[in-house]
């Protein structure tokens, strides 16, 4: 039943726009309660799917909001926020927000350690969308530091995100690596990948 109400606010922020039900949602959000909080960020994830690109005017608003939903300690809040930060990342590619995207990755990407499955794969789904907003170039200097970290379990996810942005736009990729020196025993250069870029 829920779930039929948030896909009937989402289907009125679109044809009537979202300045008609944001207030209200985010008024209800105040809520002190799990379950009222958790129904307002599920509205608002399949309202930013159904919204799309009109969600550039709503970023600023939404992202306090998504800024407290994802420092939560309830699983399922940091779950529902990442699930409308992919639909908010995803709408809003190419519009200027870009400042926002990374202000509400800060908080996602502590995120992506977590134990349980479903927010894992949450979270995964939300840099996914910032790869396809920001670019992989710019994901890159937040997978980098983490490809070869001491621990196992830090590189199994760092390589998981790689492993995504090398599937989605390894083409992209080749300008965001790093510059190595040459050593005695190994050439790094590639002149004629420099001529070209």
């Amino acid at each position: 039943n829920r779930v039929c109400i948030t896909v009937a606010i989402a289907i009125v922020a679109e044809s009537c726009g979202p300045f008609t039900i944001l207030p209200a949602l985010m008024n209800e959000y105040r809520v002190p309660e799990l379950n009222v909080q958790n129904g307002v960020l599920k509205a608002l994830s399949f309202m930013c799917e159904y919204i799309g690109d009109m969600s550039k005017d709503y970023i600023y608003a939404l992202a306090p909001l998504l800024e407290d939903a994802l420092m939560d300690r309830d699983n399922v809040h940091r779950q529902t926020a990442c699930a409308c930060i992919k639909h908010l990342a995803l709408g809003v590619r190419n519009q200027g927000c870009e400042d926002a995207l990374v202000h509400l990755l800060n908080f996602v990407w502590p995120n992506i350690f977590e134990q349980s499955p479903h927010v894992i794969n949450a979270c995964l789904d939300a840099v996914d969308g910032f790869i396809v907003s920001l670019g992989p170039n710019f994901m890159m200097l937040y997978v980098l530091q983490g490809l070869f970290h001491p621990a196992r379990r830090v590189r199994e996810i760092y390589w998981r995100v790689y492993n995504n942005m090398y599937v989605y736009a390894s083409h992209s990729m080749v300008a965001g690596y790093p510059r190595m020196e040459n050593t005695e025993k190994n050439n790094y250069q590639m002149e004629s990948m420099d001529v070209f870029l």
